[in-house]
């Protein structure tokens, strides 16, 4: 007999919830640089020609390192921009490393310019991880070798091989991107949506707001993917560069408004005081405060926010232990982090008991907190490309569970 749990309004049977996590995917060969600038500057048209067809129908994506300025004049649709001098600061902006990628490299400035098309490969060769992107082709503006200045491989070649070229700033909100959530964020967060604007949660459902808490956000993926999809997200972090790069990302994409960074250390707060700071935000992007406020003290949550606490790849026992007790109604939690048995791995890492997840420990805390009214939506484990088992933890809080 199936025993799994099934959601209500949640999109079918959760039970089976994990999935592959694509974001530390790599490939075994390496990136032979050489053969890649060869082809790109090759001068024969034709040959050119066939190598975008190939492209386009690949459909592999594009990244462009040349300048925003000579990105706006004219581009390939769907490529996304980031400039070669600040691609060492944006290397979180790419994809994950076994995702196939092609590569628009920045006409050099001259013969002392040290961003040769070499040494812009060479970037994606390897970093502090030893181990490439999959950079699959590489293509250079004027492989022909044309008047100075001119970009043939935009104005003949691309429309001998029938690929598209626009021009002009692209809107922030409608900004292409490379890289990707985490994986069960991807899957769970339109879950939610549903649960929360229809299904068991139609009754209240109007006029609803999604309220992300993002804790140990990072350098933003999930956070901004979440914004992107018009959630309300409080980004915590005690990292200022994660957050600096939170910021950035958000603003990339024309979604600041809805992303606000706290750098706090989380291990110094007590549950209490992290809930607090979640119903506070909520209260904030809702407008309300006092009575109607999503308070913790009481468990009541008379706004329209519903509240989402997020953890991915952080721990923090306290926290997961006080969590059912705290949340008001409708809230919903998503903590997905390394169980034991990534000590065991080849990475080996994390290896501290405190840093793990034990099997059943999340559901055995909110299944003590049965008056709250908690259904745990997901219960699973997901193995990550380099071995390492995530657990894939969800429940949600029901809407009418108001005490008080």
């Amino acid at each position: 007999r199936d025993t799994r749990p099934r959601a209500l309004g949640m999109g079918g049977d959760v039970g089976a919830c994990a999935g592959g996590d694509a974001g530390d995917a790599s490939v075994a060969v390496d990136l032979d640089v050489d053969a890649l600038v060869a082809a790109a500057t090759d001068p024969d048209p034709a040959t050119q020609a066939e190598r975008l067809k190939a492209w386009m129908g690949s459909g592999t994506s594009m990244l462009d390192l040349r300048a925003e300025k000579d990105f706006e004049t004219r581009r390939f649709e769907g490529a996304v921009n980031i400039p070669f001098e600040d691609l060492d600061g944006r290397l979180h902006e790419l994809p994950p490393r076994g995702t196939p990628l092609a590569v628009l490299l920045r006409q050099p400035d001259g013969p002392d310019d040290g961003a040769t098309f070499e040494a812009q490969l060479r970037v994606f060769a390897a970093d502090f991880k030893s181990r490439p992107w999959r950079v699959e082709s590489a293509f250079v503006p004027d492989p022909i070798q044309s008047a100075s200045g001119s970009d043939s491989l935009f104005l003949g070649i691309a429309q001998s091989a029938g690929v598209g070229v626009v021009s002009g700033a692209e809107p922030r909100n409608a900004r292409g991107r490379l890289w990707e959530p985490s994986d069960a964020v991807a899957r769970w967060l339109p879950r939610i949506e549903r649960a929360t604007r229809g299904g068991a949660a139609a009754a209240t459902a109007e006029g609803v707001k999604n309220v992300l808490v993002d804790l140990g956000c990072g350098a933003g993926r999930d956070a901004v993917f979440a914004a992107l999809r018009g959630w309300h997200v409080l980004a915590l972090d005690s990292d200022a560069k994660g957050l600096a790069r939170c910021a950035k990302l958000a603003e990339t994409h024309g979604v600041a408004s809805n992303v606000r960074g706290v750098r706090v250390d989380l291990n110094k707060k007590t549950p209490a005081e992290v809930c607090e700071m979640g119903a506070r935000f909520a209260a904030d992007v809702t407008g309300t405060t006092g009575r109607d406020a999503p308070a913790i003290s009481t468990n009541r949550n008379r706004s329209n926010a519903r509240l989402t606490f997020l953890a991915v790849r952080y721990m923090n026992r306290p926290l997961v232990r006080a969590l059912p007790s705290l949340l008001p109604a409708g809230a919903f939690v998503c903590w997905f982090h390394f169980m034991r048995g990534a000590e065991r791995t080849a990475v080996g890492r994390p290896n501290k008991a405190r840093d793990l997840i034990e099997a059943g420990e999340m559901r055995v805390s909110f299944e003590r907190a049965r008056e709250k009214r908690w259904e745990v939506l997901c219960d699973g484990v997901t193995v990550i490309p380099d071995g390492r088992p995530v657990s894939e933890f969800v429940a949600a809080r029901a809407v009418d569970a108001e005490t008080g």
